[in-house]
């Protein structure tokens, strides 16, 4: 067995490796890696671990940045995308823990960063780690879907989604409204100091993704208006909740509530076991109870960080950013400057 690089060539075969394994997230797929590509316009080098004939046994996802301090490593960039080794194949594991371990020597800094469904990876180089809480609802119901998934909820989200409901709130999918979603994204992130996607993030969906199957948009409308929104991604065995929506003064009407409801019967149907609703700091305590009351548990997950060189303590969050924007470099409480 060798470590060699995925090619354009490959990305069949390896499609078809990450789709024998139900824990595969959309963030190792061929289309998100080819998007962050153009839009972070990094590279990337993505390890495989084949056999004589050339068959894939484990895939590691790695993207690098250059800036001033020298080249970053993420396993995987932007807005904390899942990475780490994905594998069955033990001594392939090992090889990878090893590929990953030489690598991360060489370079200025490095972070791995795991994923909630699989197991945690052991003897990864690391000075520190940061830990995040991954939110997952099952969605394994076959019968009497409505009143399962219903059920599956808090009291009080039960009854958000019965008050959008009772205000005459309909949901569909509208996969026009990619600008309406930007638009009330900018302005709801914007609001609340956030840092909000571009609108070129969202082009390069449309220009990667296909509608309808990759992705889907629901839209809440009162009236034929559009009031919230929800963009959802579909890959293998999980639904992603990747950028929800809302007009301000309509929140009291509950439409996301809703939203989450139909599209999560409708994942029911289409067989999708899990949704993911990213990940969710320790520190946001309202963020966490939206999630938990929609049945979400917990899946832990980390962030393990190697730093080679000492002068990214002494920097600054504002150079860190400039320089390697969207890539993943040290906890900011841990910097000096």
């Amino acid at each position: 067995m060798k470590i060699r690089k995925l090619e354009k060539k490959d990305y069949g075969k390896y499609e078809n490796f990450l789709h024998s394994i139900d824990e595969s997230l959309l963030y190792y797929s061929t289309k998100y890696k080819d998007l962050l590509e153009e839009y972070l316009n990094v590279e990337s080098e993505y390890a495989l671990a084949v056999d004589e004939a050339d068959n894939i046994h484990a895939v590691l996802p790695l993207m690098k940045k250059e800036g001033r301090f020298g080249t970053i490593i993420n396993s995987l960039p932007f807005y904390g995308s899942n990475g780490g080794i994905l594998t069955k194949n033990d001594n392939a594991n090992r090889m990878l823990i090893d590929y990953y371990n030489h690598i991360s020597k060489e370079a200025t800094g490095s972070t791995y960063i795991t994923n909630p469904l699989f197991k945690e990876p052991t003897e990864i180089n690391h000075d520190m780690v940061d830990v995040r809480i991954g939110q997952w609802t099952f969605l394994g119901h076959e019968n009497n879907l409505e009143e399962e998934v219903m059920n599956s909820y808090h009291t009080k989200t039960r009854n958000m989604v019965r008050k959008a409901m009772k205000e005459n709130v309909q949901v569909e999918i509208d996969n026009s409204q990619m600008e309406f979603l930007y638009e009330t994204h900018y302005e709801n992130i914007a609001s609340i100091g956030g840092k909000p996607k571009d609108r070129r993030f969202f082009e390069l969906i449309e220009k990667y993704f296909q509608k309808g199957i990759d992705y889907n948009i629901y839209v809440a409308k009162m009236n034929g208006v559009n009031i919230g929104g929800v963009l959802l991604f579909y890959y293998n065995k999980t639904v992603e909740y990747f950028t929800p929506v809302v007009l301000n003064k309509y929140r009291t009407y509950q439409p996301t509530s809703l939203i989450i409801y139909q599209a999560m019967i409708d994942a029911c149907k289409y067989g999708y076991k899990w949704w993911n609703w990213g990940g969710t700091w320790l520190t946001q305590d309202g963020v966490y109870r939206f999630k938990k009351r929609f049945g979400a548990i917990d899946k832990e997950y980390k962030y393990f960080i190697k730093l080679n060189n000492d002068n990214i303590y002494n920097s600054t969050k504002e150079e860190l950013l400039h320089d390697y924007n969207n890539f993943y470099v040290i906890p900011f409480d841990r910097l000096k400057g």
